[in-house]
């Protein structure tokens, strides 16, 4: 439902305008670059994604902003980075040594520099550093040739398990501080930690906050059934249908 989705796309753009934060939304929900591109057209800073697969066919649709929100490990994924990167502003998300590695030595012997941001675990315990390992993090990969650090991200994804508005709002109040403090961490240590960036459709209206630069909420473009359930939409707001037929009622 087109309608639907512009409706959606627009009010999260001003939520974020607003709060004057950068909007990155994350494309796993659509990974359509026409949609990508009606969310920049309503003020979107770029976008995010999760594989290099996507940041190719994005970049080659005329996108030409990514952050790459996922640990990218290995010289092959490496070296396909460095082939878009005169084509578009590329930054990728860190939070090993060895990962870090991997990139500095395809980017370092090609003179290019890749903005690079630590991932941050404030309580989903997926991915990303403690915060009190952020810094020693950091200062590694600012070290490193063909790299910058440049921030830190973090995706508050035990949004998900909340049941009540007001816990959503403890655990986006949270992302935005435990991030901010790390942010603050790591410049009175002397790196430029510019951008602080948070993440999640349900946490990101709360975590707008503090020293947060930017967020990167995905699902709000269609939004679906669990958000409905989380009180972040109605099921009117709900973009995407299914037609289905019910072949089967196992009980009357």
């Amino acid at each position: 439902d087109l309608d639907k989705t512009e409706r959606n796309i627009a009010r999260m753009a001003e939520r974020a305008r607003t709060a004057g934060v950068a909007l990155r939304p994350h494309g796993k929900t659509h990974k359509v670059p026409e949609v990508a591109r009606m969310q920049l057209r309503a003020g979107a800073r770029g976008l995010t994604l999760a594989k290099v697969g996507e940041a190719e066919v994005f970049v080659a649709a005329g996108i030409d902003d990514i952050f790459l929100a996922y640990p990218i490990v290995g010289a092959v994924k490496a070296r396909r980075l460095l082939a878009l990167a005169d084509e578009a502003r590329l930054t990728v998300g860190a939070d090993s040594l060895a990962g870090a590695q991997s990139l500095s030595d395809v980017f370092a012997k090609t003179g290019h520099r890749l903005d690079v941001r630590v991932k941050v675990d404030v309580g989903f315990h997926r991915v990303g550093v403690l915060p009190e390992a952020a810094r020693s993090l950091a200062e590694k990969i600012d070290a490193m040739p063909g790299l910058r650090f440049c921030g830190v991200f973090t995706h508050a994804g035990q949004g998900y398990h909340c049941d009540t508005e007001e816990g959503l709002a403890e655990v986006g109040k949270h992302e935005a501080e435990a991030l901010s403090a790390v942010a603050r961490e790591l410049r009175a240590a002397g790196l430029d930690c510019r951008d602080v960036s948070v993440g999640s459709t349900p946490t990101a209206v709360h975590a707008m906050r503090a020293d947060v630069t930017e967020a990167r909420p995905g699902t709000y473009v269609y939004y679906d059934a669990t958000q409905a359930s989380l009180g972040l939409c109605t099921l009117d707001d709900c973009a995407i249908t299914v037609l289905a037929t019910v072949v089967s009622v196992p009980a009357p």
